[in-house]
C-alpha cells in the first residue's frame, strides 16, 4: 500500500504504550527482539497464555460459534481475541500464513479499540506480505 508525501497510516498513529510482537502459539515464546525490557516483559506474559489459551480451544469451536452467529463456519471468520485488564487492552492474532504463530499487543485500556485493531491489521498486513 503506497502513500503519497504527508499522508499517515494508522500506524503513524500509533499510541506511545503499543507494543507489538510475533510469538509462539505452541510454546509461548516471543519470536523477535525487541529493544526495551519493559515491552519485552508485558509481551512475555501475554505469550505465556498462547498454548493455554490455544491448547484449550476444539479445533471446531470457532467454525461452530461462526454458523451459529450466521456465518459460513470459516474459523477466520474471527481473527482477533481481545483481553481486557484493568490497566491494559490486549491482543492476540494468529498469522494465517505463519502457522503457529500469532502477533501480539499490548496497549493503555484507555487507548481506542478501533484504532488498535487497525494498528493490527496493518502488522498482519505486512507480516504477511500482503
Amino acid at each position: 500500500m503506497s502513500r503519497g508525501p504527508g499522508e499517515r497510516s494508522a500506524a503513524d498513529a500509533s499510541p506511545h504504550d503499543w507494543v507489538c510482537a510475533v510469538a509462539s502459539m505452541t510454546t509461548g515464546a516471543v519470536l523477535d527482539d525487541l529493544s526495551r525490557a519493559d515491552e519485552r516483559e508485558r509481551l512475555e506474559g501475554l505469550a505465556a497464555t498462547l498454548p493455554e489459551l490455544f491448547a484449550t480451544i476444539d479445533g471446531h469451536c470457532l467454525e461452530r460459534l461462526s454458523q451459529r452467529m450466521g456465518g459460513h463456519g470459516d474459523a477466520h471468520a474471527f481473527s482477533e481475541i481481545l483481553m481486557f485488564s484493568e490497566n491494559y487492552l490486549h491482543l492476540i492474532q494468529p498469522l494465517t500464513r505463519r502457522p503457529g504463530q500469532a502477533l501480539l499487543a499490548v496497549c493503555s485500556a484507555a487507548s481506542s479499540i478501533g484504532l488498535a485493531l487497525s494498528l493490527m491489521r496493518e502488522r498482519v498486513a505486512v507480516l504477511e506480505g500482503e
